[in-house]
C-alpha cells in the first residue's frame, strides 16, 4: 500500500478536503497532499514544484535549501527542519515495533464504517491487495 494512494482514496470519498493552498509558499496552483510519514498521519498541503523538491531532496539538496531559505521565517518549520540525509522510517519501525506497524491503516484516522477497498488497492507487485 502506498501512501498517496490512501490519501487519494480519502479525497475521493470526501474523509480529506482537497488541498486548495500551499502550507509552504501559500500559492493555489497544482496543490497535492503530502506526509513525511504515513505512520504519524500529519498531511501537509504543497504546491506541486515544491513537493517535487521535497521529496528529491536527498538528491537535489542546493535545490530544497533554497526552497527553506526562501519561506522559513524562523527555522522551527516542519519543512525547515526535514533531514537531508534518507532515513527509512518504515523498516525502523517495523524493528521496533513488528511487521504490523507498516498497516497504515491502523493510523490513519476513518470514520467508524468506513471500509477501504482493498481490492483496488496497488500493491507494487502488479496484483491488487
Amino acid at each position: 500500500m502506498r501512501g498517496w494512494q490512501l490519501v487519494m482514496f480519502l479525497v475521493d470519498n470526501d474523509l480529506l478536503p482537497k488541498p486548495t493552498v500551499c502550507c509552504i509558499s501559500g500559492r493555489s496552483d497544482r496543490i497535492q497532499w503530502h506526509s513525511e510519514s504515513y505512520y504519524h498521519w500529519r498531511p501537509y498541503a504543497l504546491n506541486q514544484s515544491i513537493h517535487l523538491a521535497l521529496h528529491r531532496r536527498f538528491n537535489a539538496p542546493d535545490r530544497w535549501r533554497v526552497l527553506v531559505d526562501q519561506y522559513a521565517v524562523t527555522g522551527e518549520e516542519w519543512f525547515a527542519r526535514l533531514s537531508l540525509v534518507p532515513a527509512d522510517l518504515a523498516g525502523q519501525l517495523r524493528a521496533e515495533h513488528g511487521d504490523q506497524i507498516a498497516d497504515i491503516f491502523d493510523r490513519v484516522p476513518l470514520p467508524s464504517g468506513i471500509q477501504v477497498p482493498f481490492r483496488q488497492i496497488y500493491r507494487g507487485d502488479g496484483a491488487s491487495a
